[in-house]
This record gives structure tokens, C-alpha cells and sequence, in this order.
């Protein structure tokens, strides 16, 4: 299955399906030194990233575009983490110190992780206070940059000895 991307409401949602475990998605969801080589577009991958992969920690990232001086700065704040299964958090735009840009939109983020056919199923949602917010982030090419990250994925997962 290719990224199937749908907009329901105050919702965006990809889903998708990887040739490996739950259990390995979950870990290249939680960790920089796998998060290096596919979060982000392939023109925009991540740069810089930190984390403190737990409830109430942050994950800060940067990602660099192909221009000199193009850069997009987040931070997820984790909010519940059920190991192999899920990942919820708090998506921010942010400058390069970590505020938040009260301009944008700062979705709650849920990725799910179900094993099917010896595959995995990730389900990325995010739920939106407003439909005009969930809009406005679908116009700034989410489904396009994600889908992208996810064409990442696969790369990184046929590159691990699995």
C-alpha cells in the first residue's frame, strides 16, 4: 500500500504500510540516530535533532532546504507513549531556540503502529482545533512532505539488516 492521505474535518491522516515489525517503526520514531536518515522531505531533511523520548519530553529538530538558509525548526512535545504501539505528541512550529510560533497551527500529533500480514500499518493523524487550521497546514504541502518522509522510510528500512 502506497500513502493513502485523507482529510476528514479538523483532521489530516496518512496511513501507510511497512515491510517490517511494530516494534521497529516505533524505535525509528523514537530515536534521532534513525530519525536522521528519513524525517523530512527529501529536499528538506532534518539536521539537527535532540530528544527526550518521554511523556512530557521534547523532541527539537531542524530541517534544511536545498537554498542557503532555508531552515524549518519543531519541536514535539510527547504527550502518551504505549510501546510498540502508539506515539502521542504535540506539534510546534518553532524558531531555532524552541518558541513556539503562535501563528501556526500546533496539532496534536497520534502515530499507531498495528501489525498486519506480517506488516506494519502506521496510521498518522492530526487533530486540529479548527477546520481553517487543518486547511491551512494541508496548503503548506503536508500530505506532499510527509508522503515524502515515508518514501524515506522504506529507503532506511530496506538499508537495516532486518
Amino acid at each position: 500500500m502506497k500513502t493513502q492521505a485523507q482529510k476528514e474535518d479538523k483532521k489530516l491522516i496518512l496511513t501507510r504500510d511497512f515491510n517490517t515489525t511494530p516494534t521497529l517503526m516505533f524505535e525509528i520514531w523514537s530515536d534521532c540516530k534513525h530519525l536522521k536518515h528519513w524525517w523530512g522531505p527529501k529536499e528538506w531533511p532534518i539536521d539537527e535533532c535532540i530528544m527526550d523520548f518521554r511523556e512530557g519530553g521534547e523532541w527539537r529538530y531542524c530541517m534544511r532546504g536545498p537554498n542557503e538558509g532555508d531552515e524549518a525548526w519543531g519541536k514535539a512535545i510527547y504527550q502518551n507513549i504505549n510501546k510498540p504501539d502508539k506515539i502521542v505528541y504535540q506539534d510546534h512550529f518553532t524558531d531555532k531556540h524552541g518558541k513556539t510560533n503562535e501563528e501556526l497551527p500546533k496539532p496534536l500529533v497520534t502515530v499507531e503502529f498495528e501489525d498486519v500480514d506480517g506488516k506494519t500499518r502506521q496510521v498518522m493523524s492530526m487533530q486540529f482545533n479548527t477546520r481553517k487550521e487543518c486547511q491551512q497546514i494541508a496548503d503548506m504541502g503536508f500530505f506532499e512532505g510527509m508522503t515524502s518522509s515515508l518514501d524515506r522510510v522504506d529507503e532506511y528500512l530496506s538499508s537495516l539488516n532486518q
